[in-house]
């Protein structure tokens, strides 16, 4: 046998991870790693590999280290890709090897070597050599599936045209809901999908799988190229052939649903670009129609959203106005990117539906049914779902007749974006339980909440209705589900804006000598703008919430404090006087603030004056010598153990100054200007003379607590209690977390 001449250290190296490997012991765990074959799968191996790499199999019990250093003779080994055996567990089926350039590969392959390659098994007595198999390594042409066609929508151009085309905005109301409706045979798409998994399914362990068609497709409100969106109930698999287990019962999460349905949905040509989305709240499996280009999503949380379609559907089919209105304002909202899909700044379709549901429930001359009302129909029995009862009444003959109402339908959508536009949404909770809009104050008590809602379950708590954020609007069925709980405050005063201009397109189109040319077409090119934000003290708490948890604690032990006017004004007068210089100039100019740092100066200043009646502490020994003659205790040489106050500490009275020169660790306490008491202040002195002394609330018998906490620094600082503050954690000197919350 001519074998060619070895090398003393062949080189380790993978040149698609781009790394040279220490030793032969990190090889095998290299090539046969998952972060290896990841980086294999995601490069053009025809352009790297072609003329470049072999294929080997027949390996027996070779391991990859001996196969790599026989290859190695040959010439450098920039990868190689390992195929295990299926059926013998632990060995090698084949390996593919690349090297740096073609001529090696043109020398394993020539005849004189190509049927001579052997490899010595380690370990063997007698030595023993392993016959190998080396072939060209070839790529296949395979033809790559067609993509997905895109699923035709909605054209806006063509919307635009025909409604210009008509003068009466009535007649625009309807021609747009003729535009925007899913045809014949995009329904029968739709239905065709639906069979297809079912038929799938019902081959599988899931043969009693029910498909459950819900949304925008079958609601009646759907837009050409909308999503298809799918309950799929699984039912339990088949029974186990032991006897023994047949009464076990068999519970999956819906991660593990969603698994299983992405395994059986690869079955069918139709079915592409498969994409389980697990980390979400309700877990589904989207997938595209091959024919058709339609999206579909699949979930398998419960029946609920089945529930609320077949609800949308039925208040459709009660009043003919309210499909059109429904239509007007959610193409409205498509078109300027406010709803649709959910997630960002925009809401989900679901929930806008809803708001105009609760203006329609909320009419003097309502136009539809309360859901309370549709369930109050007796006879009714309860669906649970959820413990949740998400039935109602949709036979029209067992409800009573509804209060005529002469509105047209264009009024109807000037109402109700007049009504969106002037409501505080911040205050208030949509239900559309109840058919009401309900302060969210009556909310904050159990007793107020229980009487609005007689005989339904107490949905409130920590784990119930959200109604602390900038929108709430209650699910009907299930609630303790805020439909807009993910919605910012941004995206609320970015719905409120185009509704309020929307508003005002709508109402002059009400009157002939009013109309704008064009009607409707106007509400196409508003120009909004959107109001800024305004921060109130009240909207702190509500600006927190919008943060992720983790980043919500930097801010916990933050306060924002309202400062008048007139402290920067005299600030800016008296720096005018003192420099002698034309800095300021009014109100707004600062001059050169990055030479003067007088904003700085400004900031540290307004601190001093806001601060320094509530809470002083006054780390250095200068200072202490500043202040000497301030109101404060003396500044002798104390050790602060820990300082507490009560809640309402206020400012000790002016005629309650400790004289200079005299003990100053017992004050007599007094009433306040405004009849309120001082608080007791103990210190612990390193004199004897000061050991006891301490400040005394007048009147009380009762003492605040003192906790041991020494402090480091030297001189010790001087604490003295303000007006309108409390301090709610313990204070000593170094402590970095110091938190104060504003009576």
């Amino acid at each position: 046998m001519n074998n060619p001449p070895t090398t003393t250290t062949p080189l380790l190296r993978c040149d698609i991870c781009r790394l040279t490997l220490s030793d032969s012991n990190t090889l095998e765990s290299h090539f046969m790693g998952k972060k290896h074959q990841k980086a294999v799968r995601s490069v053009d191996l025809r352009a790297q590999q072609e003329g470049k790499a072999v294929y080997l199999t027949r390996l027996g019990t070779l391991k990859l280290p001996e196969v790599h250093s026989y290859m190695s003779t040959f010439g450098t080994v920039v990868n190689m890709q390992v195929g295990e055996h299926k059926d013998i567990p632990g060995r090698l089926h084949h390996i593919i090897v690349e090297f740096e350039n073609e001529e090696v590969v043109s020398v394993i392959l020539s005849k004189d070597m190509r049927e001579k390659h052997k490899v010595e098994v380690p370990g063997s007595d007698p030595i023993r050599f392993q016959a190998i198999k080396i072939f060209e390594r070839k790529f296949k042409e395979r033809a790559r599936s067609p993509s997905p066609p895109v699923c035709s929508g909605v054209s806006h151009d063509q919307v635009r045209l025909r409604l210009a085309l008509l003068g009466d905005c009535e007649e625009q109301l309807e021609e747009l809901v003729n535009l925007t409706h899913l045809n014949e045979e995009e329904v029968q798409q739709r239905v065709d999908i639906c069979k297809n998994i079912q038929k799938t399914f019902s081959r599988s362990k899931f043969s009693r799988c029910t498909v459950y068609p819900f949304g925008s497709s079958i609601n009646g409100l759907g837009f050409p190229g909308c999503d298809l969106d799918i309950y799929l109930e699984l039912g339990p698999p088949k029974e186990i052939s032991s006897s023994l287990l047949n009464n076990i019962p068999v519970t999956m999460t819906e991660q593990q649903k969603v698994r299983a349905a992405m395994k059986l949905l690869k079955e069918i040509p139709q079915c592409a670009r498969l994409n389980p989305i697990l980390a979400a709240r309700v877990p589904i499996l989207k997938f595209v129609h091959r024919p058709s280009g339609i999206h579909c999503d699949v979930s398998f949380k419960n029946r609920a959203s089945v529930r609320n379609t077949e609800f949308i559907r039925f208040c459709t089919e009660t009043d003919t106005r309210v499909k059109p209105l429904m239509v007007a304002v959610r193409y409205l909202a498509r078109h300027y990117g406010l709803a649709g899909g959910g997630g960002g700044l925009k809401m989900s379709n679901y929930a806008l539906t809803m708001m105009v549901i609760v203006y329609l429930q909320q009419l003097e001359q309502p136009l539809l049914f309360t859901v309370l009302e549709l369930q109050a129909v007796a006879g009714l029995e309860d669906d649970l779902i959820n413990n949740w009862n998400c039935n109602f009444c949709q036979d029209f003959t067992r409800l009573r007749s509804l209060p005529a109402n002469q509105s047209t339908t264009l009024e109807l959508l000037s109402d109700f974006l007049q009504f969106y536009s002037q409501l505080d949404l911040s205050t208030v909770v949509l239900c559309p339980l109840l058919g009401k809009v309900i302060p969210r104050t009556v909310f904050l008590s159990t007793t107020s909440t229980q009487a609005i809602f007689p005989s339904i379950p107490f949905f409130l708590g920590p784990t119930g209705l959200q109604t602390d954020k900038p929108m709430c609007l209650q699910d009907p069925f299930e609630l303790t589900h805020n439909v807009c709980r993910n919605l910012p405050e941004k995206a609320v005063r970015n719905l409120v804006s185009h509704l309020r201009e929307a508003a005002e397109v709508v109402t002059s189109c009400l009157v002939q000598e009013t109309r704008p040319v064009g009607g409707l077409v106007n509400l196409f090119s508003m120009e909004v703008k959107v109001e800024e934000e305004v921060l109130k003290a009240d909207n702190v708490q509500s600006l927190l919430r919008d943060l992720e948890v983790a980043k919500r604690g930097f801010f916990m032990n933050n306060i924002k404090i309202p400062l008048n006017k007139k402290y920067l004004d005299w600030f800016c007068e008296t720096v005018q006087k003192s420099d002698g210089e034309d800095d300021l100039v009014g109100d707004v100019d600062y001059g050169d603030l990055g030479d003067s740092h007088l904003l700085l100066d400004c900031g540290a200043h307004l601190v001093e004056v806001v601060l320094g009646d509530c809470l002083k502490m006054i780390e250095q020994e200068s200072d202490i010598e500043s202040f000497a003659d301030d109101d404060f205790v003396n500044t002798d040489q104390i050790d602060v153990k820990t300082v507490m106050t009560e809640q309402n500490v206020k400012k000790v009275n002016d005629d309650q100054k400790v004289p200079q020169g005299k003990d100053s660790s017992q004050v007599e306490g007094s009433d306040d200007v405004d009849g309120s008491e001082c608080v007791e202040v103990k210190l612990e002195a390193t004199s004897p003379d000061l050991a006891d002394q301490s400040l005394k609330r007048s009147g009380s018998e009762n003492s605040a607590k003192v906790l041991s906490k020494k402090a480091r620094l030297h001189p010790a600082p001087v604490y003295r209690a303000g007006v309108g503050w409390t301090v709610w954690s313990q204070v000593w000197v170094g402590r970095r977390k110091l938190g104060t919350i504003i009576e």
